[in-house]
């Protein structure tokens, strides 16, 4: 079953328990409303029984001291255990370890939990049951088995972090920032170069200038095949972000048919200085920390 079929599978089943819990709201185990009729009752008991054998719920009451009324459903039969095994057992003392959502109900407030008993992952629905005086005479709780969606919720949430984890590495190794000499930075560019990408590494180049004081910023284009308007834009908002930080950003590498397309679109790099090759660029920067020296 895919995830999309098990998604939609437990939306149709929490709809059935919603309708169960509404009518089970209205009508204590041991009462019924004047105005509804012995086949009223014969309906809802049918439609209980279908609901109990069809569904992987478990149904169960327990009185005001905890002791357990009724005992059913088909999941029961997934753990071993007989319909309506615990009756008369006090339900603290079947169940391994404490309920706050129980405890909640028990005293007049409903409660949504979600437990882990027998192997088996729970959403629990627990509701009050009062007499006339408003007093509490028990709680009826429906339990839903959602292991199967927990446990693909579980494994979908590490898919995604390791897609995350996955993302970070690749994001870090397609605009790489490589100090090449002492207070020189290049910066190889390769494939498209959108506003994301544009962004980032504006950022982590300036951090980078920031932090080695660098003079000199080189942009490779050797590996960029295609350049339009935008692109060529963010190129130059780059170097412009790195000229404030007073270094002087070269771009290197620029292809046949790159320059071709530069000079079509007509966008003006006469503030930049371009060199052939990225070896060129670094002996220019080289040059140009010797003379200074």
């Amino acid at each position: 079953m895919s995830n999309h079929d098990l998604e939609q599978e437990c939306k149709a089943l929490r709809a059935r328990v919603a309708e169960l819990e509404a009518r089970l709201a209205k009508v204590a185990p041991d009462e019924a409303p004047p105005s509804e009729g012995p086949n009223h009752k014969l309906a809802m008991a049918q439609v209980l029984r279908v609901l109990l054998d069809h569904l992987d719920i478990v149904v169960w009451a327990v009185d005001a001291q905890g002791t357990f009324t009724f005992h059913d459903g088909k999941a029961l039969d997934q753990v071993g255990h007989q319909r309506g095994q615990f009756l008369g057992q006090n339900v603290f003392e079947v169940l391994a370890g404490s309920s706050p959502g129980l405890r909640k109900a028990l005293a007049g407030a409903p409660a949504h939990e979600i437990t882990e008993a027998h192997g088996i992952v729970w959403e629990n629905w627990h509701m009050p049951t009062h007499d006339g005086q408003g007093r509490v005479t028990g709680v009826v709780t429906l339990s839903l088995d959602v292991t199967e969606a927990m446990r693909t919720k579980a494994e979908l949430t590490t898919k995604l972090a390791l897609i995350e984890r996955q993302q970070d590495v690749i994001r870090n190794l397609e605009t790489p920032i490589i100090q090449v000499w002492d207070r020189v930075l290049t910066v190889p560019m390769v494939g498209v170069v959108d506003s994301r990408r544009a962004a980032r590494v504006t950022e982590d180049l300036l951090a980078a200038v920031s932090r080695t004081q660098a003079r000199f910023a080189i942009l490779d284009l050797t590996g960029v095949d295609v350049v339009d308007t935008a692109t060529a834009g963010h190129i130059l908002k780059i170097l412009g972000a790195v000229r404030l930080l007073g270094a002087e950003g070269l771009i290197t590498g620029i292809r046949p048919v790159v320059a071709q397309t530069i000079l079509s679109l007509g966008l003006d790099l006469s503030r930049v200085r371009t060199l052939a090759t990225l070896r060129d660029g670094l002996a220019v920067a080289i040059r140009s920390l010797g003379e200074r020296a």
